[in-house]
């Protein structure tokens, strides 16, 4: 219902007539089939997200291995010419719904569409750019990412060099109650401002976020987010990459990928109100090409909580992330890669736990347009 409305909506506000007929249209289908194999040195849920947050401090080493084909991906893209201008559609799933679920669930991953400088749907958060995430065998990727996707309203520059977005994004709060706290409804979605800066050397992009977290203890109360983030990709010489992003802010726990369960947005601190956690960032990535078929990649990650006296001593602190792979395309469409993954929790009293990952995938891919 929602594609309709913008298609009415778009097509009155950009003077087209019901006798404007399409010059030409296309679809394209595409994915993968993909198979793990992972072993854990300790026991991690058998789930392949690999997230130092969830590594068990003071408990025995229970290694484990498993398989799963989850992360196979099915998608179509649609492109339909209107007038001069291209009306885009996407589609796209996984069955990566239960992390913990061997066999696993179909669900969307991807449902929009884009007109100019307008989309809606579901897409990439614009507090994130998929081109700056690093290349992993992981699915996770670093700890201190804010790869997410969620169902948004966008406006963007449109066919220019460089990108100016602001996005209206469904708000979701990730909060530790206590007391008589009970979690309200938001009001008003997550915006979300960006400017992406392209060139020869790569891009750099900024963004900043603004949201409000509700709750209700002796009344109706909120208490503010906001973030900044940078990320960029660099380019070394003919082929490799260099990928960085940098994240910090309060009440943002819900956008950063090694936070989200941890209900960090906000903290009961014993009165009537409660009070938003400030978080901190970085990830770097160097992506290196041996040889045209073969390439790998070093990265490494840390996230951390600021000091706060209502959080517990078993409370999360800190995590280190590391890992180190590399990808072979043995033919066309197929490829292997390996990967060592190394992680450490910290708690607030100090106390540490860590986990060592091996894993490997294979991963056939398919594509297929048709006009």
């Amino acid at each position: 219902m929602s594609f309709v409305i913008l298609f009415n909506v778009l097509f009155a506000t950009s003077g087209f007539a019901q006798e404007n007929k399409p010059k030409s249209n296309w679809f394209n289908l595409y994915g993968f089939g993909r198979t793990n194999f992972v072993w854990d040195n300790q026991d991690l849920g058998r789930s392949d997200l690999f997230v130092p947050a969830n590594i068990k401090v003071g408990q025995p080493r229970n290694p484990n291995f498993f398989i799963g084909a989850k992360q196979t991906r099915i998608g179509i893209d649609f492109h339909q010419t209107v007038g001069n201008e291209e009306l885009f559609i996407k589609l796209e799933g996984d069955f990566h719904n239960d992390a913990s679920d061997a066999t696993g669930i179909f669900r969307m991953r991807h449902a929009l569409v884009k007109y100019k400088f307008a989309m809606i749907g579901m897409d990439w958060s614009n507090f994130f750019d998929i081109d700056a995430n690093p290349i992993a065998v992981d699915f996770e990727g670093p700890n201190s990412s804010t790869l997410a996707r969620t169902p948004q309203i966008m406006f963007a520059t449109y066919r220019s060099k460089n990108r100016l977005a602001i996005s209206f994004e469904n708000p979701i709060e990730k909060i530790t109650l206590g007391g008589n706290i009970t979690a309200l409804p938001e009001r008003f979605p997550d915006i979300i401002g960006s400017y992406r800066v392209n060139g020869d050397f790569g891009f750099v992009k900024g963004a900043a976020l603004f949201r409000e977290v509700r709750y209700e203890s002796d009344q109706s109360r909120s208490v503010f987010g906001y973030g900044f983030t940078i990320l960029s990709a660099l380019k070394i010489g003919d082929s490799d990459r260099l990928k960085f992003q940098g994240v910090t802010g309060n009440g943002i726990a819900r956008y950063i990928q090694g936070a989200v369960n941890l209900n960090y947005d906000a903290i009961f601190n014993g009165t009537p109100e409660m009070e938003s956690l400030h978080m901190t960032g970085a990830n770097i990535s160097y992506q290196h090409f041996w040889a045209k078929h073969i390439h790998s990649s070093l990265t490494a990650g840390w996230l951390g909580v600021a000091d706060n006296p209502n959080l517990k001593p078993s409370d999360y602190k800190s995590s280190f992330y590391g890992s180190a792979n590399i990808f072979w395309d043995a033919v066309q469409n197929l490829s292997f890669g390996w990967e060592a993954l190394a992680g450490q929790r910290t708690n607030i009293d100090g106390s540490t736990g860590s986990a060592l990952r091996l894993q490997m995938n294979a991963t056939y891919k398919f594509n297929h347009s048709k006009k």
